[in-house]
C-alpha cells in the first residue's frame, strides 16, 4: 500500500502566466514555453491506490491563470517511469489521454513503488 503526499512541480503543457507576473520575467517565462511545450507549476502531488493527483499551490494560483489540477485514475496509468532531472528527479506517468510528469525529491524511489503499485513497468 502506498499512500504519499509531497510537495511537486507538475508540467503543464497549457499553463499561462497571470497579469500579476512582473513585466521584466514575462518574456523569459513565455519563451520557456515555447521551447518547452508547457510550464512548471508548484504544489502537492498525492499518490495513493486510487491514482495519482496533483494540486496547484497558493502561490502558484496566483501567478498562473487558472492552474488546473491533474488527475489520474489507477485504471488509466499504462506505465511509470522515472527520468533524470537537475536536483530534483522526474516521475512520468503514462496514461490513456498521454502523460502526466511531475519533479519531487526520491523521485526515482517514488517512480518505482508507483511502478509496482500500479502494476506497470
Amino acid at each position: 500500500m502506498l499512500n504519499v503526499r509531497k510537495m511537486a512541480n507538475a508540467f503543464i503543457p497549457n499553463a499561462t502566466p497571470s497579469d500579476f507576473v512582473p513585466f521584466v520575467v514575462l518574456p523569459t517565462i513565455l519563451r520557456f514555453k515555447r521551447k518547452h511545450g508547457g510550464l512548471w507549476v508548484g504544489g502537492t502531488v498525492t499518490v495513493s491506490e486510487a491514482g495519482v493527483s496533483f494540486s496547484p499551490n497558493r502561490l502558484n494560483r496566483f501567478f498562473h491563470d487558472e492552474p488546473q489540477a491533474i488527475d489520474v485514475p489507477a485504471k488509466d496509468i499504462r506505465a511509470v517511469r522515472h527520468e533524470f532531472g537537475w536536483f530534483t528527479g522526474i516521475v512520468v506517468v503514462d496514461h490513456v489521454q498521454g502523460e502526466f510528469r511531475f519533479r519531487c525529491y526520491a523521485a526515482k524511489r517514488l517512480a518505482a513503488n508507483m511502478s509496482e503499485l500500479f502494476g506497470r513497468a
